[in-house]
This record gives C-alpha cells, sequence and structure tokens, in this order.
C-alpha cells in the first residue's frame, strides 16, 4: 500500500499469469484506480489485450497491432465526452526487431498512462500509488516508461528499435 492506495489481490494474480505464466495468453494487462481512489483494480476485460505469437516474427506484427488497439481504446475514451479519462498502468510485453542487426527482442513494460484531460485527484493519486503497485507485484521487473500523450506511445517501439530504452 502507498498512499492509502491498497492493491486489490486479482492485480498480483492477473500480473503472475501474465509474467510467469509457461503459455502466455496476454499481451497487456492494465490496472486503474476505482472510482473512491483508495484501490488500484483491474481494468475492464477490453483493456486486457491478447497474445497469440510471442518471439517470433508474428509475435512482431502482434505488437504493432496491439499498440493501435491500445490507441484505439484511449482515442475513444479522450473523444468520449460522456467518459471520464483516467490514468491506468499499463503492462505489455513487446516483440521487435533491433534496428542495427534486425535481431529479435521481447521485453516487459510499464506504461504509466496518465492524460492531460485526467483530473487533477486521479493524476495525483496515481503518481503516489505507482511504487505500491509495483512493489505488490511478485517479482516485478519491468522498464518503466511515463507517457502523457499518444504521441509518446507511438514513439515507444521505434526507441525500443533503436536500443535507447
Amino acid at each position: 500500500m502507498s498512499s492509502g492506495v491498497a492493491v486489490d489481490a486479482a492485480c498480483n494474480e492477473m500480473w503472475k499469469v501474465f509474467h510467469g505464466a509457461t503459455v502466455k495468453t496476454r499481451r497487456v494487462i492494465t490496472f486503474r484506480l476505482n472510482d473512491t481512489f483508495d484501490a488500484i483494480i483491474p481494468e475492464s476485460y477490453e483493456w486486457q489485450l491478447p497474445l497469440t505469437h510471442i518471439n517470433d516474427i508474428d509475435g512482431v506484427e502482434e505488437t504493432k497491432e496491439t499498440v493501435a488497439k491500445l490507441k484505439d481504446l484511449i482515442v475513444r475514451e479522450i473523444n468520449d465526452e460522456k467518459t471520464i479519462q483516467e490514468p491506468r498502468w499499463i503492462i505489455m510485453y513487446l516483440d521487435y526487431n533491433m534496428a542495427e542487426d534486425k535481431r529479435l527482442t521481447g521485453k516487459e513494460i510499464m506504461l504509466k498512462w496518465c492524460p492531460d484531460g485526467a483530473a487533477d485527484k486521479s493524476k495525483i493519486t496515481f503518481a503516489s500509488s505507482s511504487k505500491g503497485l509495483t512493489d505488490a507485484l511478485d517479482g516485478f521487473k519491468a522498464l518503466v516508461v511515463q507517457a502523457d500523450k499518444l504521441a509518446e506511445i507511438d514513439d515507444l517501439l521505434p526507441r525500443f528499435r533503436k536500443g535507447l530504452l
């Protein structure tokens, strides 16, 4: 727990399946603050994106498609006047080829998505709770990247390919 925000046990269970499973089934898992800002919970099923290929050329293509789907979810939320923009912890498994030698590589990252349109209270609670979430996820070891704008998500794969992250 950090800043008075508990981490729901379902988050750690989801992380264990994502990170430690012999057969991986998710390319993306997503967590958010609950409506009362006192717990971190798994996001709706729509934000848990599947993985069907890993560590091969099909996985590279699937990664690109998954990033596009993730951006579509974000854009839909931004454009829907009835939906409140929310910060999220998005953990992804990326397959990509290194630009220099075309070597196939995979990496787990945590994208701390905190859109500019989110309410101040959710931004503050999100920022002060990130360490509590990573501490609660058993054996968490992933690169953590902050993103506040869609262009920063677009820049992720090129930066990985060039070895800049």
